[in-house]
């Protein structure tokens, strides 16, 4: 593991879940540092809420954030972040930001961050990695906007790349790479139809999921407008739908995510947590 360049931030998360009949879901184990805070969790009697919190301007060139997080067999929990992951001018240096998960049977874990905003001249990378055993639950969002628009800056970062690996079990159910550098022809397809496009995905595993259909699809393809969002569902090779969205403005893709959380919920049969509750 290469050591961060002088004057950048090292930070780290671990996290491990548990679940017992008195307590719920609760923390079990923590452990965090800068740039990465954890607010207190709150258990709504069904999920346990965990917020995290970065109380610096954002991520700079040079940070890397490693997050480690087990949700044990019967937990449930939704990770999520209440302000906007923010990457700022890197000056030719990279940040990073490494994810790994783990779900055992009987867990879920529902990842709902806020969205990433890649400024002028920043160069940042995600690797994600989720293992689930068969019988485990996911939810998990990512998203992005073209930068900061309203300051007039749209996809004038210098790269933005990613990959997620998920697995149930040893079979690898979903693989994607992607590296975004306005200066070449990798936006072509986010500008296809939106100038300013706002991009994300939904990704779904779950075994009750196996049994939904074509009018699943065609629910979640209900939300597009074609004016400002756009919106489909794709059925994996086991267990799970990636549903993915391409918006004309954050307002758009806020909603769009909304209601498709909202279906997904209704389908899965479970009460959809309250993100905006949190032990505060």
């Amino acid at each position: 593991m290469s050591e961060p360049p002088a004057n950048s931030l090292s930070g780290i998360l671990r996290l491990v879940c548990a679940s017992s009949p008195e307590r719920g879901t609760f923390l079990a184990e923590q452990s965090f540092s800068a740039p990465i805070h954890l607010s207190k969790s709150y258990w709504d009697g069904d999920a346990l809420l965990v917020h995290l919190v970065n109380p610096t301007a954002g991520i700079f060139g040079g940070d890397c954030v490693r997050t480690h997080v087990v949700v044990e067999a019967g937990a449930r929990v939704l990770l999520s972040s209440p302000s906007a992951a923010r990457f700022h001018p890197s000056r030719g240096r990279e940040s990073l930001l490494e994810q790994h998960f783990e779900i055992r049977a009987g867990g879920r874990l529902d990842i709902y961050p806020e969205i990433s905003i890649p400024q002028r001249n920043s160069r940042s990378r995600q690797r994600t990695t989720i293992h689930l055993e068969p019988g485990a639950e996911l939810i998990y969002l990512e998203s992005l906007t073209p930068g900061r628009v309203a300051g007039g800056e749209i996809f004038a970062f210098t790269n933005y790349s990613w990959s997620t690996d998920i697995f149930i079990g040893d079979r690898a159910v979903l693989r994607e790479r992607a590296s975004i550098s306005p200066g070449d022809k990798s936006i072509a397809g986010l500008r296809a139809i939106f100038p300013a496009s706002y991009y994300a995905s939904l990704t779904l595993i779950a075994s009750k999921a196996e049994g939904f259909g074509s009018d699943f699809a065609l629910e979640v393809a209900s939300l597009s407008n074609h004016s400002s969002l756009v919106i489909a569902a794709s059925k994996l090779n086991a267990c799970g739908w990636i549903i993915r969205l391409l918006a004309a403005d954050s307002v758009s893709l806020q909603e769009g995510i909304r209601k498709a959380r909202k279906i997904v919920y209704q389908r899965l049969g479970h009460k959809q947590p309250d993100t905006r509750r949190n032990g505060l």
